[in-house]
């Protein structure tokens, strides 16, 4: 699930926009987060201020991807580890188990 989130530094800057100024700008933001849309604008003010967000957009996005990688390949690791542990410890019991046979005998 994608989310955005509003830094105070990014209000700031919406708040000395105008009320069509900022509609534009997080319009345009959110149709390029969830949609994958370029921004348009005439406004050169707003193309700035989009590229500036948009960036930071960008490499959170890639810090998010990046950290999955690294979370899915420990995870990969722990199963394999569980894996070999449950396959020793049976072949610990079996080896103890037939001892206890060999002395009974």
């Amino acid at each position: 699930m994608k989310k955005i989130s509003i830094k105070r530094e990014h209000y700031d800057i919406i708040k000395e926009l105008t009320d069509k100024q900022a509609g534009e700008l997080i319009k345009g933001v959110c149709a390029y987060v969830y949609e994958g849309k370029p921004f348009i604008t005439k406004d050169e003010y707003l193309k700035g201020l989009f590229l500036y967000i948009k960036r930071e957009l960008d490499v959170s996005e890639m810090n998010s991807i990046n950290g999955k990688k690294g979370a899915d390949k420990l995870a990969e690791i722990r199963r394999r580890n569980a894996a070999i542990d449950v396959i020793v410890g049976r072949v610990t019991i079996a080896s103890a188990m037939k001892k206890d046979e060999e002395k009974r005998e």
